[in-house]
């Protein structure tokens, strides 16, 4: 028998412990919130489904739109999503809520304005999100939403590079409010298909990276994302990590109707070890994203149901029994 070393049996008994925690610190991306904010039912079927799916912090999208009917700058109107959070928070076990906005000026005059119009930590946003997606062609060239929406109205020629420079420059403005914020605030960005040099520079303004791996199968998922997630390993500043599945149908919204989340996740980190058992360590992955809630949720209630039904191997998607 060969004999196994303490220092051996640590380590595994770490990396055990550190993959088990991605299982209950997962993030949820909140679409059509516009319709969930102020409706008692649709907040607890939200933060019900949070709490029974492992969720710890969320991602709020429609900000833009609730700005519109509750300016996020005034004390005396945004009440209504202080409350929410708050509840979130304190009663559900969100540990973070993010804003989500597309460029610096949003950040600017909606959310971290929001922030600073509250005095409780607890109804705070404790990260700024930014989705701009310069990385599609289609949206930054003539015609494109970032096109008419941004570069030409700041005079900018309408491609990748100057769509790119907007990007950074709207990071480096969240960053700049996240330092004045005297609660500590951090800075993440959903990002896809990126080259090395753009992620060095990314890399620079951001507490986290959410990384896209839009797969319709987990064992695609590594083999999709490895040239990235290299790219991610070579980093002189590495902020977290955290792989993106999207539960719409055209990826993995069919198979979590028939499969777990956690058996997602453990696919894909089963993969990644087996490939390059350090590369996790180096880009430091921390977690599981998913977009989105409605999409998601669909499934996933598709599953329980059929789970009981057939009597399938994952039985129910609760966090509480996808661990045995």
């Amino acid at each position: 028998m060969k004999r196994i070393f303490p220092n051996v049996l640590l380590i595994t008994a770490l990396l055990l412990l550190n993959f088990q925690q991605l299982w209950s610190q997962r993030i949820l991306y909140v679409d059509q919130f516009y319709h969930i904010l102020g409706d008692e039912d649709k907040e607890e079927n939200l933060l019900n489904f949070t709490r029974d799916n492992g969720f710890d912090k969320i991602i709020l999208y429609d900000l833009h739109k609730i700005n519109k009917d509750y300016p996020l700058s005034d004390f005396s109107r945004n009440g209504i999503l202080a409350q929410f959070i708050s509840k979130a928070k304190l009663k559900y076990g969100i540990k973070e809520v993010s804003g989500s906005g597309e460029n610096g000026e949003f950040f600017i005059n909606a959310i971290d304005a929001y922030n600073r119009s509250r005095k409780n930590e607890s109804e705070k946003f404790d990260a700024y999100n930014l989705e701009y997606e310069y990385w599609k062609p289609e949206e930054s060239a003539d015609g494109g939403y970032y096109c008419e929406s941004y570069l030409e109205k700041f005079g900018r020629k309408c491609n990748r590079q100057e769509s790119f420079r907007f990007y950074i420059e709207s990071l480096a403005t969240m960053k700049a409010l996240a330092k004045k914020n005297r609660y500590k605030v951090k800075i993440e960005a959903y990002v896809g298909r990126f080259t090395k040099g753009e992620i060095e520079q990314i890399s620079k303004y951001v507490d986290r990276l959410l990384v896209h791996v839009y797969v319709n199968h987990p064992k695609k998922g590594f083999f999709y994302a490895n040239k990235r997630l290299q790219y991610l390993s070579e980093l002189d500043k590495k902020p977290k990590v955290s792989i993106i599945y999207s539960s719409e149908i055209l990826f993995m919204g069919g198979w979590f109707k028939y499969n777990s989340l956690t058996k997602a996740e453990k696919i894909f980190v089963k993969t990644m070890e087996g490939e390059n058992n350090s590369l996790a360590k180096r880009i430091n992955f921390t977690n599981f994203t998913y977009y989105n809630y409605n999409y998601l949720s669909k499934s996933i209630n598709y599953y329980a149901n059929a789970s009981h039904v057939y009597n399938t191997e994952d039985i129910p998607s609760k966090v509480s029994t996808d661990l045995k």
